[in-house]
């Protein structure tokens, strides 16, 4: 019994410890579902909650090297002007890139997922 209960505590620890540190994940990697998907789609099925932080960027004035990934996309975009949305997490943060394309106003054109400590 104490071999059983040892070995339920020491399972226990390394799920919590490989929730925490998000070990089955990148550091930073894409969120490849939400890619071409709408701002509102994004918000109701898969965040379910508002972003905590919000703010646009032009695409045609200097851009931090955070936000400078959106210009591999600018050929979508129809307008120079694009969200920026940041759910943060206990240990991560995911930030979607919504602009205007031809096929909607909010499209999200990248999406990314990133450990707390990353620094862009």
């Amino acid at each position: 019994m104490k071999i059983f209960r040892t070995m339920v505590i020491a399972l226990t620890f390394g799920l919590v410890v490989s929730w925490y540190f998000d070990i089955w994940h990148s550091p930073v990697e894409t969120i490849d579902e939400l890619i071409g998907k709408n701002y509102d789609f994004a918000a109701r099925n898969y965040f379910k909650s508002p972003p905590q932080y919000q703010y646009e960027v032009n695409v045609n004035h200097e851009l931090s090297e955070f936000d400078g990934a959106i210009l591999h996309h600018k050929e979508k975009l129809k307008d120079s002007i694009v969200q920026v949305y940041t759910w943060k997490f206990i240990n991560r943060k995911k930030t979607i890139w919504v602009g205007k394309t031809s096929e909607s106003d909010s499209q999200i054109i990248d999406a990314i997922r990133y450990k707390n400590d990353i620094k862009f």
